[in-house]
């Protein structure tokens, strides 16, 4: 089992103000992605899980970091298990080549490539494809036949690349720069990397969504910052870039996603209008405006309640409750509404690195999809409920008559 180390900051990841004001607590909670054995219970580590605004650049972020070497040594997240995530995932990197026409040969890197899910959507034999990955998932890129780069990002990774492969048409990182603590030395080695007619495109849970529909379980310790357009404007200022485009999605790794176009400061990009019309609705919804994030953190607690509440009743009208996938973020809300297993009796799952494990916290075990089929349950917990549409229409669950409680943004039953 990991021993997790841990610090605390005292100021800005962006921009280094001290300004900080704490608007959201979710309790002391382990690792998300920690799953563990029974015998493991004794020995596990929980941390302040609180989110904190910057009243400087608005970027709202977790002080307290458990460390990323630690969290990433065995790390049990492998994208590719979820198809609904490979379609999507094909989806922008189509849009992203059609947009960019690259030229045939150029050098496309994936930064956090995990099991090369994305690598694996470029057209076999087209381009140059690089990894980055320091987790334990990059050896399953490999298996693919994909080049990665074990080592963590930042502003000397992005020059050593830059000198070993030369200068990158297309960098890709989704769901990974929300979980960079030196987040100022990421965006520099994005700039040593690129070619100066080259693009970044990150993919990332938009801080103004997670507000607005209330997706509060997308806040765990690897995701350490919770972005936006404003602050982001201040990171690439201050690294010799720039936000040209940007573009909304309905499924990402942790939900509803933006995608952010970003090149060189002088790069001959013009910013699309999605760019200037973002900037000017933050500032009218209050990006930095402290009762914003106050609102929310009293719809979160309401939130909490309600599920549980909606819970006990299924079970006191004859239901049998067990909970539908085993994403980080799920571990979130289970530990927020301090879950067991009188809640919940299982956790079904497909990734088997997950399966026979407990879930961090709360200690529910992780079974088959195919053991959660023969348990008989009336109503599952939908924490990968992201994919709700596709699992509506694919899951055999609900084709035996089942029903999923969704969560979020107010707990409710479909079908």
């Amino acid at each position: 089992m990991v021993e997790y180390r841990a610090s605390k900051k005292s100021t800005c990841r962006i921009c280094g103000s001290g300004e900080l004001v704490r608007y959201l607590s979710l309790g002391d909670q382990p690792p998300s992605n920690s799953f563990i054995s029974q015998a493991e219970i004794a020995a596990e580590q929980a941390f302040p899980l609180d989110v904190y605004l910057c009243m400087s650049c608005g970027l709202s972020q977790l002080l307290d970091i458990v460390s990323s070497e630690d969290i990433f040594d065995d790390y049990a997240y492998l994208s590719s298990t979820s198809r609904a995530l490979c379609d999507h995932y094909q989806e922008m990197i189509d849009n992203v080549l059609a947009l960019l026409k690259p030229p045939p040969g150029s050098l496309v890197v994936d930064i956090g490539c995990n099991d090369g899910i994305t690598l694996n959507c470029y057209p076999a034999g087209s381009y140059k494809t690089l990894g980055v990955e320091p987790s334990s998932a990059g050896e399953y890129a490999r298996e693919r036949g994909f080049e990665v780069v074990d080592r963590f990002f930042n502003e000397q990774c992005g020059r050593d690349i830059a000198a070993s492969h030369g200068k990158a048409k297309i960098v890709t990182a989704t769901n990974v720069f929300a979980h960079v603590d030196d987040i100022v030395g990421f965006a520099a080695g994005i700039r040593e990397l690129l070619d100066d007619d080259g693009v970044f495109v990150i993919e990332f849970p938009y801080l103004v969504d997670m507000i607005e529909a209330l997706y509060f379980d997308t806040i765990y310790h690897e995701h350490l910052s919770y972005l936006s357009l404003a602050p982001l404007d201040r990171l690439f200022a201050d690294t010799g870039l720039r936000a040209f485009r940007v573009e909304k999605t309905d499924v990402g790794a942790s939900g509803p996603a933006l995608q952010l176009f970003v090149c060189k400061r002088d790069a001959g990009y013009e910013n699309d209008p999605s760019i200037l019309e973002m900037r000017d609705a933050e500032t009218a919804w209050g990006i930095k405006r402290i009762e914003t994030y106050e609102r929310f953190a009293g719809r979160v607690r309401e939130t909490g309640d309600a599920l549980v509440t909606l819970i006990r009743d299924i079970q006191k009208h004859g239901g049998k409750v067990a909970a539908y996938g085993a994403p980080a973020k799920g571990n979130t809300l289970l530990n927020f509404i301090k879950a067991n297993t009188s809640l919940i009796d299982v956790v079904a799952e497909n990734n088997e690195l997950k399966i026979g494990k407990l879930t961090p916290g709360t200690h529910i075990p992780i079974v088959s999809d195919d053991d959660f089929m023969a348990g008989g349950y009336s109503h599952a917990l939908l924490l990968a409920w992201n994919y709700l549409d596709f699992f509506l229409q694919k899951s055999a669950f609900i084709k035996d008559g089942g029903k999923f409680i969704v969560p979020v943004p107010k707990p409710d039953i479909r079908p």
